[in-house]
């Protein structure tokens, strides 16, 4: 049994539920769901990612080329459908994409955004519904764990350069923002 089992067994036996683990270096991270906004914006994300030869998937854990640890993406979105149990890694995708929590927004910002680019994941976005905002980095540096160019849209204007979008925008006019 893997540590993440031991720790899921134990947090079943206190009442606990949780949608993913993260390990973030020598934290892990337990994340026991998330708001309606959250789940609305990624699916809303993934019926826009059209593309046939494209798999989009949630809830799986991406493997990283510059750190040890798997982060669990919110959607990973790879050039080809995944073998039973793969794991993608990070420089093999399409875009990466969280969807920032209301209370642990700074990982998302600051931790993946480093351990991301470090990996050479060619696209991350980070999409805001505290601030209503979305920010597409693109063009990884990975010896500085940091991304050349960042994108920033407010909610209502499209996301453009968007690889998997074929040239089409990223369409938020209808993302949710945390009440």
């Amino acid at each position: 049994m893997t540590a993440s089992d031991q720790l899921a067994a134990f947090a079943e036996t206190k009442g606990f539920t949780f949608r993913k683990l993260e390990s973030l270096g020598d934290t892990i991270l337990i994340l026991t769901g998330t708001r309606w906004e959250h789940g609305v914006i990624i699916a809303q994300i993934q019926d826009q990612v059209r593309r046939p030869r494209t798999c989009k998937v949630t809830n799986v854990d991406l493997q990283l080329t510059a750190d040890p640890g798997e982060l669990v993406p919110d959607l990973i979105v790879v050039p080809e459908q995944l073998a039973p149990g793969a794991k993608p890694w990070a420089h093999e995708t399409e875009l990466l994409v969280e969807v920032v929590s209301q209370r642990n927004y700074r990982e998302d910002y600051e931790g993946k955004r480093r351990r991301y680019a470090g990996s050479g994941a060619p696209q991350y976005l980070i999409v805001d519904p505290r601030d209503g905002l979305c920010m597409l980095h693109t063009e990884p540096i990975k010896s500085k764990g940091n991304y050349e160019q960042i994108v920033t849209t407010k909610f209502g204007q499209p996301v453009t350069g968007v690889l998997c979008m074929d040239g089409a925008e990223l369409d938020t006019s209808e993302f949710l923002r945390y009440t």
